[in-house]
């Protein structure tokens, strides 16, 4: 039996037809994966990316990294800011519509 339970490339058409919900749930696991790698291989873009400007600017390459993670810190801390004044807002808009 070839059955991988994260790849349904390598599924046989029994193995398929023995247990759909496995091949299905195979499928899922597969799209998720890529995803994941997709997204790993576009982080790793976007240092490099970063790293060439940062140099070309009058920066280490050692310090390139710590400057993109601060840099992806704070990009990630203004959008929860910004989520959780929305969240605030449309709270305090439920509860005065109830009044």
């Amino acid at each position: 039996m070839t059955r991988d339970s994260r790849n349904p490339n390598a599924w046989k058409l029994k193995e398929i037809e023995e247990d759909s919900g496995a091949y299905v749930a195979a499928q899922e696991a597969y799209r998720q994966d890529q995803a994941v790698a997709a997204a790993q291989r576009q982080e790793q873009q976007d240092l490099e990316r970063f790293t060439k400007s940062f140099v070309v600017a009058g920066g280490t390459r050692a310090d390139a990294h710590d400057a993109y993670r601060e840099r992806v810190n704070e990009e990630a801390s203004l959008a929860a800011r910004t989520a959780d004044e929305t969240a605030r807002l449309a709270q305090r808009g439920a509860t005065w519509s109830r009044v």
